[in-house]
């Protein structure tokens, strides 16, 4: 987490190294009792005696009131006590009082990178480019970091006069229960909330859910004691129809290395024991922070193991036909630094990729970034922008799948040793939606048509313009719930299989700019005499009864229900509406009824097996009132005889 790695850095600053106080033998005063008080201050530091040391520091500044390595001192101290503002008055006359001091480079490098946290980039870039010229050639690696820092300042002063439209507003006290949370996920419903807390009492992070009801979000809960112990657990990512997690666990859980990712699944209301996800993910090093995509096969997360690029460089896994997890391979140079890159989220589209960078240009230390997915490589990250971006550093984003909410921590400094983050939601700006290829969700519930008790079957997702499968899921055994994501507008065939049961065939079509997301609840029949089911796939063009193309893929399906069930015997019906001639009407339908049971006998169904049968429109399942209503009524059955 990013308050650790800022701590980290004050604890580097406390660290007083006797080689430096040896470098400052030339010092900028000639008062003894100045040089005195001053070499006093050095020993109190190394003693770790920090309220002598401020006194002392002081009492050489009073006799000598441009005494530069006093200031300097004097700076330091204030800095690792969190007093900025006196840092940075302590820092300038330091170098105002004597530029060519022995600790003004040094006081330049503080005054840009305190200026650049305090997000005052003008200042900031004016000191770095002061520095830049003191810094001998052969240091090249301290060239490049100033340059670099030279080049976030421009970035952020840009940034800053062109702001992005946004107002982060926190989630309500039942989320922001806590003392700091951070890594928001959601669910493709939008209804399941899950994120890392800790209370700094106890340091101790877990998972925690919300679940949105009732227009609001209720009160978070830990998610399961499967999950939560008393090692930390956190920065978790759900599946989008929130049954799969992958979260972070260090310490304890027969890890391999110092953190590993664990998987768990989600039945009924509660989890299963989560499993390490084994050495094709988890290193002997620190491995953390997943995402996983919206049909839960592919795994994005950072490590630190050998063969990255930078210090933690982002990965990807795929799972294979079998359902196991291929060998983890880093992401590659396009978004992975010399710095850290972290923190990764694939959005439900599948394409688009945010994450955090240090090595990248923008507003100082980490910033978010986004990338498009192209073939097997990704575009060059773009910078989300201020004030998504600020000085401080901004860790994880989630963006809802219709690409209109981000969800993030919004870091609070109260004085305190450690920060607070509170979960913030926003609206993206129209010129980040235009970004993101959003998503749509199909959800519902699939249930036994005559008990009414919840299923487990197996759906079955295919997009009808080129017969693709876009989607296999299993509805919970508990609950018969299922979520499934769409990444594409058009016409969708949705079926739904279960032994003993009746497949069902459904048809849908997701329009481009419309609300996409839709709930469609399921009823499937029993195997039985006289039970009948709609055949909602089957295509003819107006007025004929050539079967269209992609009729085939629910007929073969009905084959493949017959072979396996021989002693079935069906009536095949054919049914339209009552526009014009009943007798007409009639023949056409027994057409159309002949025509799919021609289309089953060449599958190799007995004829014998199939009656076929047109009712033209005497058997309307609703009034012949509207268009929407007589589409209803053009139909195919199938009845079990």
């Amino acid at each position: 987490m990013h308050t650790f790695r800022f701590w980290a850095l004050l604890c580097c600053f406390l660290c007083f190294k006797l080689s430096e106080v040896v470098a400052q033998q030339n010092l900028s005063t000639t008062n003894k009792k100045a040089i005195n008080a001053y070499q006093d201050g050095l020993q109190a530091l190394q003693e770790r005696k920090i309220d002598e040391a401020f006194q002392q520091f002081e009492e050489a500044i009073e006799r000598d009131h441009l005494f530069a390595e006093a200031y300097y001192q004097l700076g330091r101290l204030y800095e690792q006590n969190r007093q900025f503002g006196n840092a940075i008055l302590n820092y300038e006359k330091s170098y105002n009082v004597k530029p060519e001091a022995s600790t003004s480079s040094n006081a330049l490098q503080f005054l840009g990178a305190l200026y650049m946290r305090k997000g005052d980039y003008t200042k900031a870039k004016a000191y770095l480019e002061l520095l830049l010229p003191r810094i001998p050639p052969a240091n090249n690696l301290t060239i490049q970091k100033i340059k670099r820092s030279i080049t976030n300042a421009e970035f952020a002063i840009k940034a800053v006069e062109q702001p992005l439209d946004i107002k982060p507003n926190f989630l309500p006290n039942s989320v922001n229960a806590f003392d700091t949370q951070y890594f928001p996920t959601l669910t493709a419903d939008r209804e399941t909330l899950i994120f890392t807390a800790q209370n700094h009492s106890n340091r101790d992070e877990n998972l925690y859910v919300a679940q949105w009801k009732d227009n609001q979000w209720q009160q978070a809960k830990g998610i399961s004691e499967q999950i939560n112990t008393s090692q930390n657990e956190g920065t978790a990512s759900i599946s989008a129809d929130g049954r799969t997690l992958v979260f972070t666990s260090c310490g304890g859980r027969n890890s391999i290395g110092s953190c590993d990712l664990f998987i768990s699944y989600r039945e009924g209301n509660d989890w299963t024991k989560p499993v390490n996800m084994g050495q094709a993910i988890n290193s002997g090093e620190w491995d953390s922070q997943p995402s996983l995509s919206a049909d839960g096969r592919t795994l994005y997360f950072v490590s630190d193991r050998r063969g990255s690029i930078g210090k933690r460089d982002i990965w990807v896994s795929t799972q294979d036909s079998t359902g196991q997890w291929k060998k983890a391979q880093n992401l590659g140079k396009n978004i992975n630094t010399a710095e850290d890159d972290l923190s990764p989220f694939i959005h439900a589209n599948g394409q688009t990729l945010f994450f955090s960078s240090e090595g990248l240009a923008g507003m100082g230390g980490l910033d978010l970034f986004m990338s498009q997915k192209q073939g097997n490589d990704w575009s060059v990250p773009q910078n989300l922008g201020y004030p998504i971006n600020t000085q401080d550093d901004q860790v994880a984003l989630f963006i809802t799948a219709d690409g209109q909410k981000g969800y993030y921590s919004l870091e609070q400094d109260t004085g305190e040793r450690y920060k607070k983050a509170k979960l913030v939601e926003i609206t993206l700006p129209g010129s980040l939606q235009a970004k993101i290829q959003p998503t749509t969700f199909l959800k519902g519930i699939v249930t036994d048509a005559q008990t009414k008790q919840k299923l487990s079957a197996e759906l079955e997702l295919v997009a009808l313009n080129s017969s693709q499968q876009v989607g296999k899921f299993v509805s919970d055994a508990q609950t018969g719930q299922y979520i499934s994501v769409l990444n594409t507008s058009g016409e969708y065939a949705l079926f739904v299989n279960k032994k003993g049961y009746f497949f069902k065939s459904l048809h849908f079509d997701f329009k481009q700019n419309q609300a996409l997301d839709k709930t469609l609840d399921i009823s499937l029949e029993p195997i039985q005499k006289d039970a009948k089911e709609i055949l909602n796939n089957i295509f003819f063009a107006s007025g004929k009864w050539d079967l269209e193309p992609q009729s085939a893929i629910e007929l073969d399906k009905l084959c493949l229900l017959l072979k396996n069930n021989p002693s079935l015997t069906v009536e095949i019906s054919g049914h339209t509406d009552d526009i014009g001639k009943d007798a007409d009407n009639l023949v056409l339908s027994q057409k159309r009824a002949k025509e799919v049971m021609t289309y089953l006998v060449n599958k190799g169904i007995p004829m014998s097996k199939i009656k076929a049968v047109g009712y033209g429109k005497t058997q309307p399942v609703v009034p012949n009132s509207s268009d929407e209503n007589r589409k209803l009524n053009r139909r195919i059955e199938v009845k079990f005889l």
